[in-house]
């Protein structure tokens, strides 16, 4: 699909008679593949679900894993949006996980314009690297490689070519993008998040922290808020062993707002 003449991959998974509609934002060097399971079990619980790939990402248009500023991602989550509000009234939530939460985070103070947001392992402080906080970073030309075999990652990381669409490597501008410019937008501007948010977290993450989660909970305004901690999963929780839970606190939590 081309929105403003730009070519976003999107897989429309619909069901007869939705309940509401969910748009699933994936994480670094992913693509919406790697969220299928958990959109066939939205599915079958009665939500139609839209997956697309980052640009940069996947299927989508964009330089490999490079982005020039933040926003662009935020805005093309909110054109993404706004087209589906096009075509149907029916409610919408945004699901996230680490980057998709770093950019969902953002659209909700920004735009807002949804009913909802679920909020997995995403970082809510500023990384603390000195070299991502120059306001130039040099080394742009040396990019960063992905490890999809990490055991930070999950109890089980993916195997190579399990996913044909993972990155391999994303630039530092990305990085600093996602890790430091975009956490500090999101401090400025919490007191604009206001929507019915759950935030989903691991105490045995060793890459984000369950505190960004608890900081989240404590921070943002919202009447709604909800924070689940999971006690054995690592970064991925959508991905581990304890992913059917989350699939299952996740349509518990959009059952009581559709």
């Amino acid at each position: 699909m081309f929105i403003n003449k730009n070519f976003f991959y999107i897989n429309f998974k619909n069901v007869p008679n939705p309940k509401a509609n969910i748009i699933i934002t994936h994480g670094l060097g992913e693509s919406s593949q790697d969220y299928l399971p958990l959109a066939d079990f939205l599915c079958q619980t009665g939500y139609a679900v839209i997956l697309y790939d980052v640009r940069g990402h996947g299927k989508s248009g964009g330089s490999r894993g490079d982005v020039n500023n933040f926003h662009v991602l935020v805005d093309d989550l909110a054109s993404i949006v706004k087209e589906i509000k096009k075509k149907s009234s029916l409610k919408i939530f945004l699901i996230g996980h680490s980057m998709g939460g770093i950019i969902t985070n953002a659209y909700m103070v920004k735009y807002g314009e949804v009913n909802g947001s679920i909020i997995s392992s995403a970082p809510a402080h500023v990384l603390n690297n000195k070299h991502l906080k120059c306001p130039f970073y040099w080394f742009n030309f040396k990019p960063r490689k992905l490890n999809f075999l990490s055991n930070k990652i999950a109890h089980a990381p993916l195997y190579k070519g399990y996913f044909p669409y993972h990155l391999e490597y994303v630039t530092p501008r990305l990085m600093r993008n996602l890790l430091v410019l975009s956490p500090q937008y999101l401090q400025k501007r919490l007191s604009f998040y206001v929507g019915s948010v759950l935030f989903l977290y691991s105490v045995q993450d060793k890459i984000i922290s369950f505190k960004n989660g608890s900081f989240l909970f404590e921070k943002v305004p919202s009447k709604d808020k909800k924070l689940i901690l999971y006690q054995v999963s690592y970064h991925n929780l959508f991905h581990d062993i304890e992913a059917t839970k989350a699939f299952e606190d996740t349509v518990l939590w959009l059952d009581q707002r559709y």
